[in-house]
């Protein structure tokens, strides 16, 4: 196992002290090195974070967990955010180990940045003392485990994470490894039937499930990258024990996991839902940008002192709104761990070698880049890694193995500084320690962000914390300008009163809260405020300009530019809606099929729904086949709204009979049908717009040939339109034969356009000279031209139709 003797003089000096007095020491340089290395936040922990982004939404995060906890604790993952969708709190990280530790001083000087710059100190803290437990067991050198603690806690890619807690929450890993190398170990594997039930062996157990525990609940990425470096371990353990009996050893580890297992699949299940129920998941393509190319293994931040000017990335290259990782482990962790692998004896070091080398290469993600710009052809084990195990399609960043990185380096640094003393190269720990703090040490370490607490909290805020719970909205939502930086701060503030809202920010947003958004772009607009009505929104607080007045909105109270909005309740009436079926023809046997159900609204006031209030479309085929879809109805529906219905054709060609039972929980049941002709080849490439077109002024009766025909038509967009078409304006004749047309976007562009607002637009067609007499008729035509689709508009009877025809004249 290698020598075990104290090496230079900071070992001399703990090894002569008490155990208390040892770990003392050990403690107050993790304290000192904390307070220094994230400077200057201890100087603005109470009001102040690195961002308005992560840094808030980590804020709002562990604020949520704590108040849950102490309130309504069946409730947790049921967040105030993104209402009504249920477990909003399972869209990112849960953070409930950090939400503990931050609800005393949470619910002592309401404060939750406090709190949560608390956790943040208190992360680096515990990863030091953690690794610095572990390697001491490992080595039994006081001074070898206080540089590996300092590496594995303070090295750049942590100080490069300040906004997200979550990042820096690897510091139970070194405490689950610990009781893991226990529990493989006790008694060397030959006692362990007599000792099974000894106090030692179950506080081994219990000890390993609950760090483990403790870092799956801290952070999901984390979850994942424990569960790897456990189970390399355990591999790692069985290859090299073959001579041993390994089957006690086995038993105790799984005796762990069911207790693992009991503690942390509560916490999963939430996440398991949300993925089912909104499929939230990354594609491979979306980690490329997170992944750590190759030079960012060369680089530290500008900040950094003895770096900053040789290895800054210049100019920063920024992803996601921040900048890439730096992710330089520094010259003497390099170095000594090297020394670790190449001198010492201990057998673990080839288990950190092997872990190390694996991290690294799963850090560069699904394919090689040797710089963000410059990528090659060259596959990765991320990318197997990703098809073989579905918990990574939730990941975006393989950036993150570097954590494991910084784990396994430290380790073997810890290894080499321990070895020094018996070889050529003789490096007290204490010099190691302040070279390795220099090399990692940044002026300023921290970002200061300062935001409201205390008797900074705006008034309304205030205000809102004395009412009743109910729902209320602000705006302009969060995100809601285009180009400017995300700012988290009404989500942060809610914190202090805990209404649920729509609004939010997380690691996923749900599909329709874009939708809600937009709707609320046009206040006071009739269907923003049928909208309001569906979603229960109590208070509507207006920051900024003061809205004109509307119905069924009443002023509360004025603070200043802030104005909070009482909304007058009102039930949706879903007995107003007509609906009618469109079905494509024809069909490819077996293939994708979509059947689209035109929603008329006869009521003079908008129809609207919930996000959650999805449809479930029972469809039967008259050959027995039938299939249970959803389908989504827009929010809001003012006069006619489209909803597409994805089916699989019958697989035999032919005309068949479909049968639609539509039902949700706002608009009650829908029963339709219709024949659809199944053939084999192409089938219609079809979408069904719901917007109209017609004549804004009336054509002339008759036309000379050579003469210009102005056609002055105006779009009705009915709903919102989510594509870019081009429109097609024709000149036919009797027999169908095109005399003129003219192709192009029309006027304001489709994605563009607003429901319900009339859209002008004027095209301009000329007559043949050689044209004959005869009649002639103007002929509108939407398509995609790039996806082959031709795009139906509605005629007055809300009909979808292929060709509208606006009106006829005479050639003379």
């Amino acid at each position: 196992m290698g020598i075990r003797r104290p090496n230079a003089r900071v070992d001399l000096e703990l090894a002569n002290a008490s155990p208390l007095r040892r770990d003392g020491i050990a403690l107050a340089i993790f304290l000192a090195l904390t307070l220094v290395m994230t400077n200057p936040l201890i100087l603005r922990i109470a009001n102040a974070v690195e961002d308005k982004q992560d840094a808030l939404l980590n804020t709002w995060i562990i604020g949520w967990v704590g108040h849950a906890l102490v309130t309504a604790p069946l409730n947790l993952f049921n967040a105030n955010i993104f209402y009504p969708y249920p477990n909003a709190l399972a869209f990112s990280e849960s953070l409930l180990p950090q939400g503990l530790f931050a609800l005393p001083f949470n619910l002592a000087f309401n404060n939750t940045i406090l709190g949560y710059n608390l956790v943040l100190l208190a992360s680096f803290f515990l990863a030091a003392y953690a690794m610095y437990l572990f390697i001491f067991d490992l080595t039994r050198s006081r001074g070898a485990a206080v540089v590996a603690g300092t590496i594995f806690a303070f090295n750049p890619y942590n100080l490069g994470n300040l906004a997200q807690v979550q990042l820096l929450s690897l510091g139970w890993l070194p405490l689950a490894l610990l009781y893991l190398r226990k529990l493989l170990t006790d008694d060397g594997g030959r006692r362990s039937r007599t000792n099974f039930f000894s106090p030692r062996t179950i506080r081994n157990v219990f000890l390993f499930a609950l760090f483990f525990s403790l870092q799956a609940l801290s952070s999901f990425y984390f979850a994942f990258l424990a569960g790897f470096a456990v189970a390399l371990y355990v591999i790692w353990w069985l290859i090299t024990k073959r001579s041993e009996p390994r089957s006690p050893a086995l038993i105790r580890v799984l005796i762990s996991f069911v207790i693992v297992a009991i503690i942390v699949v509560p916490f999963f299940i939430p996440y398991l839902q949300v993925q089912r129920d909104l499929g939230f998941q990354r594609k491979i393509e979306e980690s490329e940008p997170f992944s750590a190319m190759l030079k960012l293994y060369t680089e530290v931040s500008p900040q950094n002192v003895l770096y900053g000017n040789l290895l800054a990335p210049r100019p920063p290259i920024n992803v996601g709104g921040y900048p890439l990782d730096n992710l330089f482990p520094g010259v003497v962790a390099v170095v000594l761990a090297l020394v670790g692998v190449a001198a010492t004896k201990n057998r673990e070091r080839w288990f950190y070698f092997f872990l190390l080398a694996l991290a690294f290469l799963l850090s560069l993600g699904p394919r090689l880049f040797l710089t963000p710009t410059l990528g090659t052809e060259i596959t990765l084990p991320y990318r197997w890694l990703y098809d073989a195990a579905p918990l990574l399609r939730a990941f975006r960043a393989p950036v993150r193995f570097d954590a494991l990185v910084m784990f396994a380096l430290a380790a073997l640094a810890g290894l080499g500084i321990h070895r020094l003393p018996s070889s050529l190269f003789r490096l007290p720990s204490s010099v190691a320690l302040v070279l390795i703090a220099l090399e990692y040490l940044a002026l300023p370490a921290a970002n200061i962000t300062s935001v409201p607490t205390g008797d900074a909290i705006p008034p309304y805020v205030r205000w809102l914390a004395q009412q009743p719970p109910g729902t209320i909205l602000e705006l302009p939502m969060i995100a809601s300008e285009p180009g400017a930086p995300l700012d988290l701060t009404t989500q942060y503030l809610s914190t202090y009163h805990w209404h649920p809202t729509p609004d939010g920010y997380s690691g996923f947003v749900p599909p329709l809260r874009g939708e809600i958004a937009y709707e609320m772009q046009s206040i006071p607009s009739e269907r923003a405020i049928s909208l309001l009505q569906a979603l229960g929104v109590q208070y509507l607080i207006v920051h900024g300009d003061q809205p004109g007045a509307a119905n069924d909105l009443q002023l509360a109270q004025q603070f200043g530019g802030d104005y909070v909005y009482r909304v007058a309740p009102r039930a949706q009436d879903a007995s107003a809606l007509t609906v009618r079926l469109y079905l494509p023809q024809p069909a490819a046997p077996s293939q994708s099929y979509f059947a689209y159900v035109i929603v008329q609204n006869r009521d003079a006031r908008s129809f609207a729904i919930k996000p959650t209030d999805a449809l479930h479309v029972d469809a039967r085929w008259s050959d027995g086949t039938t299939q249970r879809v959803e389908a989504t109805l827009p929010l809001v529906t003012t006069s006619v709204s489209v909803v597409p219905v994805r089916l699989t054709a019958p697989p035999r060609a032919g005309t068949d009979r479909l049968d639609l039972r539509v039902t949700g929980s706002a608009t009650g049941e829908w029963n339709l049908s219709g024949d659809v002709a199944a053939q084999e080849g192409e089938p219609a490439h079809q979408i069904v717009l719901p917007a109209r077109v017609a004549l804004s002024a009336p054509l002339k009766s008759s036309y000379a040939p050579g003469d210009a025909v102005d056609i002055n038509l105006t779009w009705q967009p009915l709903n919102k339109i989510d594509a870019y078409y081009s429109a097609s304006v024709r000149v036919v004749d009797a027999q169908g034969n095109k005399i003129a047309q003219q192709d192009r976007e029309p006027a304001g562009r489709t994605f563009l356009w607003t429901p319900e607002v009339a859209v002008p637009d004027q095209f301009a067609l000329m007559l043949p000279r050689d044209l004959k007499p005869g009649e002639c008729s103007i002929q509108v035509l939407m398509y995609q031209a790039d996806q082959g689709i031709a795009a139906l508009l509605l005629d007055g009877q809300n009909v979808p139709r292929e060709t509208i025809t606006l009106g006829t004249f005479s050639v003379k």
